[in-house]
């Protein structure tokens, strides 16, 4: 991750020249009944190239545990723990990834999902530890959590450049990074990178608020609140069968 940081920013002296990009909107407000967002990266390069952004959400520890076949009953075996895993991750580009000629530059910003990298089970050989990240990998895919499908970046006049970044109903709070490079032969030629808040508001923050932290009297709310509704149902009930 150190080396990623360390290389974008050693060429954002170069980028300022080279390449802007803004987000449409840098907030996402997580009320009751919301179905989800839709954020546009819009921006200008100055030279010919290829645009990438990638979206990477909050990251966070996670434990794996993997399932084991016990006289033909599947339970739980061994246990690994990584940190610094995604809880989202997206990328889009005006090409595919694979005729970007650019693998060094795409593993260094771990752009792709086979450039992911994560912190844990290093004590494993290399192969073995590959498996239990494709696994994180593949279950994060499953749970929409990341996307292995390549957005579309389109380019105009090979100067404009736009893109729809999509968030589900389900995403995460937290602080989302929003990096977008531009890359001439190979190599990263200009950098930005922008961020995305998400947090709950409305009805949805209040009961968050409660839930998490005043739990007693979540609790007794909820229970309050069960009663009302079954009264109510009752109610109603009765009255239609008078």
């Amino acid at each position: 991750m150190l080396l990623s940081l360390s290389f974008i920013y050693l060429d954002y002296g170069f980028s300022k020249e080279k390449l802007v990009a803004e987000l449409f909107e840098s907030k996402i407000d997580i009320d009751v009944g919301f179905t989800g967002a839709t954020i546009s990266i819009f921006g200008m390069i100055d030279e010919e190239g290829d645009v990438v952004v990638t979206v990477t959400g909050p990251r966070k520890k996670i434990v794996v545990r993997k399932k084991e076949n016990n006289m033909g009953i599947w339970i739980n075996g061994s246990t690994k723990v990584f940190s610094d895993v995604p809880s989202f991750y997206y990328v889009a580009s005006n090409k595919p990834l694979e005729k970007l000629n650019a693998e060094t530059s795409l593993h260094v910003n771990q752009i792709g999902l086979k450039n992911l990298r994560f912190e844990g089970a290093e004590e494993n050989e290399r192969k073995d530890r590959k498996l239990w990240i494709d696994g994180i990998v593949n279950t994060m895919v499953k749970q929409g959590r990341y996307s292995d499908k390549i957005g579309k970046i389109e380019i105009s006049k090979n100067k404009l450049f736009k893109t729809e970044l999509y968030f589900s109903s389900d995403i995460l709070e937290g602080e989302y990074i929003v990096d977008t490079l531009l890359l001439k032969s190979g190599n990263v030629v200009g950098a930005r990178r922008s961020f995305i808040n998400v947090s709950k508001s409305g009805l949805g923050a209040k009961i968050h608020f409660l839930a998490n932290y005043n739990s007693l009297f979540y609790g007794f709310f909820s229970i309050i609140l069960a009663l009302l509704f079954g009264f109510l149902a009752n109610f109603i009930i009765r009255k239609t069968n008078a």
